[in-house]
């Protein structure tokens, strides 16, 4: 039975370098909406497109999950909805849903954010 990861946590919390791991370590499709919209939308990440990527990556998602492909969806899931319907779309394609939630204090959060900021050049 393959495993859908729901990554958890606000900006700033790990996420995505979490998911990086997971993809090795647990032999899984990532799936990064930030990465897919950068790539799709010449560089840029824009807001009014953010629920088609994040869309059509969990209908990618869940039929690699249903291929027997362990899948992480790398999406913050901030609400209990959210996840519990990923848990159910999961569940109904054959596949077991795994939380994984990443804490952050908002000192580090701060932190974080601006470091990301001040490190990473924008998009030409």
């Amino acid at each position: 039975m393959s495993t859908v990861y729901l990554i958890v946590g606000l900006p700033g919390a790990g996420k995505t370098t979490h998911a990086k791991h997971l993809e090795t370590t647990a032999s899984a499709l990532r799936l990064t909406p930030d990465e897919w919209q950068i790539a799709l939308f010449d560089g840029e990440n824009p807001d009014d497109k953010r629920d088609l990527v994040e869309g059509k990556l969990i209908e990618i998602g869940m039929r690699a999950a249903h291929l027997g492909t362990n899948v992480i969806l790398d999406f913050g899931f901030w609400g209990h909805d959210e996840r519990s319907a990923l848990r159910w779309i999961a569940s109904a394609v054959g596949a077991r849903a795994q939380v994984a939630y990443l804490p952050i204090t908002p000192e580090d959060q701060l932190h974080r954010i601006n470091h990301r900021y001040t490190t990473t050049p924008p998009p030409d």
